[in-house]
């Protein structure tokens, strides 16, 4: 009889089983209201530097045209806001840490260098007019083709209110555990559909939400409080909606992985991607910076007359301060940490140099 192994007998978080149940959980209380508060403030400056000319009390600035480049759902990847101090403040919290080492079954992690979520209401009285509140967008961010497997779980650090009219993350309840039968039932992937062979992604049509429907996925919006950390199986169907209320959304991407992952050469990789101030994509593992890909248009941002922007940044407005914590979470092991935290231990101005002289 084979004895069964210690991880076996100790019970999982509800949390995580709820997770696994369902393909997406709340987990509450997780960063504490100062930390929210201090983002929002900072988000608030950064959208107003990085921008041309939008003012938070100014709404007649709230367009397109006085904007940072961004997508209409909210998302800002460009201009290094992935390593503003503000973002990593949160993307290396000890709470956010706990919770996905609970995940993961190990506290080695790497992050992901993600974006933030800045989303104006859209309405005429309160938000903005020139844009339409986003319809439903429903995909995966997982290549289909590995679909019988958990990749990833994704992140978000809801920093504000999020009620039902809020904006925010959509799901399909336990769709994650359906997309064999679902692709069996359709004939397989369609092409203009699919992200292709080497991408993470898939998009689903209406006919197919319905299809999901049928089989007892529940439309959930996700409503959370500030301070609380929203999860998702990255194979679960979800999107983001528009808030068309009074509320701004405003959250953090945080993904993180075990480094285990990651080969001596992936790591030096990224590494240098850290150096440079580069963002990714959700994916911590994959080194895929949206900035470098070949042949796509927006990978510098972009005017509304379609140029590319003056304004974009290689360096952020506030470089983060660069703990042992960052920089384990960036590439470095724990051992050379330890090496390298000793040997600098009399010369606090050594960490940050070093990270930028790379």
């Amino acid at each position: 009889m084979t004895e069964p192994e210690l991880a076996d007998l100790i019970p999982k978080p509800q949390f995580l089983q709820d997770l696994e149940q369902d393909g997406f959980v709340v987990v509450p209380n997780v960063l504490p209201k100062p930390s929210c508060d201090e983002f929002v403030e900072q988000a608030w400056e950064w959208l107003e530097s990085a921008s041309h000319g939008f003012r938070r009390d100014d709404r007649s600035t709230w367009t397109a045209e006085h904007l940072p480049y961004g997508h209409d759902r909210g998302l800002y990847n460009r201009y290094c806001v992935n390593h503003e101090a503000f973002v990593w403040r949160i993307r290396s919290h000890p709470g956010i840490l706990k919770v996905f080492s609970q995940v993961w079954g190990t506290d080695d992690l790497i992050a992901s260098f993600d974006g933030i979520n800045i989303s104006l209401p859209v309405n005429p009285e309160v938000g903005r007019t020139d844009i339409a509140a986003t319809k439903p967008w429903p995909h995966i961010d997982q290549n289909p083709r590995t679909i019988d497997k958990l990749e990833l779980y994704q992140g978000i650090a809801n920093i504000a209110p999020n009620g039902p009219l809020d904006g925010g993350l959509v799901v399909l309840s336990g769709s994650h555990k359906l997309h064999t039968e679902h692709f069996d039932s359709t004939g397989g992937f369609r092409a203009h559909q699919d992200s292709g062979l080497a991408e993470n992604g898939y998009n689903f049509l209406p006919e197919d939400v319905a299809w999901y429907h049928r089989q007892g996925c529940k439309q959930v919006k996700i409503c959370a409080n500030a301070g609380d950390l929203i999860l998702w199986d990255s194979r679960t169907i979800h999107w983001n909606c528009t808030p068309t209320q009074s509320q701004t959304r405003f959250a953090a991407y945080v993904c993180y992985c075990p480094r285990s992952r990651m080969s001596d050469e992936d790591l030096k990789t990224k590494s240098e991607i850290f150096d440079l101030r580069k963002g990714t994509t959700h994916w911590p593992n994959k080194n895929i910076v949206p900035a470098d890909r070949p042949g796509y248009h927006y990978a510098k941002p972009r005017r509304p007359d379609d140029s590319l922007d003056s304004a974009n940044r290689e360096r952020p407005f506030n470089e983060p301060h660069v703990t042992p914590s960052v920089l384990s979470l960036s590439w470095e092991t724990a051992v050379n940490l330890l090496v390298f935290i000793f040997s600098t231990s009399s010369r606090s101005d050594v960490v940050s140099k070093r990270v930028c002289c790379r």
